[in-house]
C-alpha cells in the first residue's frame, strides 16, 4: 500500500487539473466561435447580449456558448447602445461586434480566471432580430419574412403599428406583404439564387410614423437581384452584391 500523499501535493494536483480544464474549455470555445487571434475582420461575432446588475453576458449565435463580457476595450459603446435600445431591464438583444475570448478574473472569490468575451470594436445592436435557427435554412416560399434591417439600419416599428414583412407564395409567382403602413402585393421571378421582384401595388393609407421607412423598403425591393438564406435570415442584394434588406423567418402559429 502506498503512503498517502501530503495534503499540499493533493491540492496542487487539483489546481493543475482545474487549470488544464479551463484551458481546454477556452480552446474549444474559441475554435467554435471563431474568436481567436488574427485580423479583426476574422473575429466578427453576433450574439444575444444581456445586462443586469453589473453582470453583462452574451450567448453567441455561432455555437450557443454563453460567456460573461469583460468591461474593457469597446465595451462602453456596447453597453450604452444596449441601454438606449432595450425596452425592459435584462432584455436580450442581438448585437454584432469584433472581439476575442480571453481569460479574466472570476467574479466569484477564490475561483480561477474564466473565459470572457473581450469587445475590440462594437458594431451595432439589432432590436427586432435574434440568432434564429442556425441548424436549418428556412425556405424562401411559404415563410413569413419580417423585415429587420434596411441597409445598415435596424427597422423601427411604432406602437400599434404593423411590422413590415414579405411572404412568397408556394404555388404561384406572387408575393404579399406590408410596409408598416400599407398592404402591398406583387409578382416575383426566382432562378437559383437570382431574384427579381416586380412592381408592387400598395394601398394608400397615411400613418403618423413609418411612412419614410416604408417608402425606402418598397424602393429597395425593386432593386433586388439576388438573395441568400442562412438559417432563419434572408438577405436581399442588389446587382453589386450589397445587402439591401435583411429579413428573419417567423414561425406561424
Amino acid at each position: 500500500m502506498q503512503p498517502p500523499k501530503p495534503r499540499h501535493l493533493a491540492a496542487g494536483y487539483a489546481l493543475v487539473i482545474r487549470s488544464l480544464a479551463v484551458l481546454v474549455w477556452m480552446i474549444g470555445v474559441s475554435a467554435c466561435s471563431g474568436a481567436r487571434e488574427g485580423p479583426a475582420a476574422d473575429r466578427a461575432l453576433t450574439g444575444m447580449f444581456t445586462y443586469m446588475a453589473d453582470a453583462p453576458a452574451i450567448t453567441l449565435c455561432n455555437d450557443g456558448a454563453r460567456l460573461p463580457v469583460a468591461m474593457e476595450g469597446d465595451y462602453t459603446s456596447l453597453e450604452a447602445a444596449y441601454l438606449e435600445t432595450r425596452r425592459q431591464p435584462g432584455e436580450p438583444l442581438l448585437v454584432s461586434l469584433q472581439g476575442l475570448i480571453a481569460p479574466r478574473p472570476s467574479a466569484e472569490p477564490g475561483q480561477l480566471p474564466r473565459p470572457h468575451l473581450v469587445v475590440e470594436r462594437f458594431i451595432g445592436v439589432w432590436p427586432r432580430e435574434t440568432c434564429g435557427n442556425r441548424l436549418a435554412d428556412s425556405p424562401l416560399r411559404n415563410t413569413y419574412w419580417k423585415l429587420v434591417r434596411l441597409g445598415d439600419a435596424p427597422v423601427q416599428v411604432a406602437d400599434k403599428q404593423r411590422e413590415p414583412y414579405l411572404a412568397f407564395s408556394a404555388s404561384e409567382p406572387r408575393l404579399s406583404g406590408h410596409g408598416g403602413c400599407n398592404r402591398a402585393t406583387g409578382t416575383f421571378e426566382v432562378d437559383g439564387d437570382r431574384l427579381k421582384i416586380g412592381p408592387m401595388a400598395a394601398t394608400r393609407m397615411a400613418c403618423p410614423d413609418g411612412m419614410e421607412q416604408e417608402h425606402r423598403f418598397l424602393q429597395a425591393i425593386q432593386k433586388v437581384a439576388s438573395y441568400r438564406i442562412r438559417g432563419s435570415h434572408l438577405d436581399m442584394m442588389d446587382a453589386t452584391g450589397a445587402v439591401l434588406a435583411r429579413f428573419e423567418a417567423v414561425a406561424l402559429r
